[in-house]
């Protein structure tokens, strides 16, 4: 075996004891779906609580974001979360992620991030304005976060 073989052999043996795990990030850092970054976001958001379970908030925010004209690119109902961008007037890759906890007696807490701090405002203030109407919003408060 030569010395690129031996290399990438102890690479691979290296990699196998570490876990994959940094590996998958780093693909979809890649690939374009990390949400590492909206997650990291979320100390400097905004939350506000809904009377809705946490599948009702995620299908109700799902198809606001979509009526606006976002782009929903990115969503895991298990680990409940979105992720958008498009919104107007913003560039079109800015990215807002909604993430979702489950609260108390069939509420769920909607936490807004995104490294743009007038895109979590646009954003918040869409929500509590379409989900005013149906919905009885507990609280809307800034510097939500997990």
């Amino acid at each position: 075996m030569g010395c690129a073989g031996a290399f990438l052999l102890v690479l691979a043996l290296g990699t196998a004891g570490t876990g994959c795990g940094h590996l998958k990030e780093a693909g979809r850092r890649i690939w374009g779906s990390s949400i590492g970054h909206l997650e990291r976001a979320r100390a400097d958001g905004k939350a506000l609580d809904v009377a809705l379970g946490r599948d009702a908030a995620f299908e109700r925010v799902e198809a606001v974001l979509k009526e606006s004209g976002a782009q929903v690119y990115l969503k895991d109902r298990d680990k409940a979360y979105l992720a958008a961008m498009g919104f107007t007037g913003h560039v079109d890759t800015t990215q807002v992620g909604v993430f979702f906890e489950p609260g108390p007696q069939d509420t769920t807490r909607i936490e807004v991030a995104s490294l743009s701090p007038s895109l979590v405002d646009q954003v918040a203030d869409l929500l509590i304005n379409k989900l005013e109407g149906s919905v009885s919003l507990s609280s809307a408060q800034s510097g939500g976060g997990a």
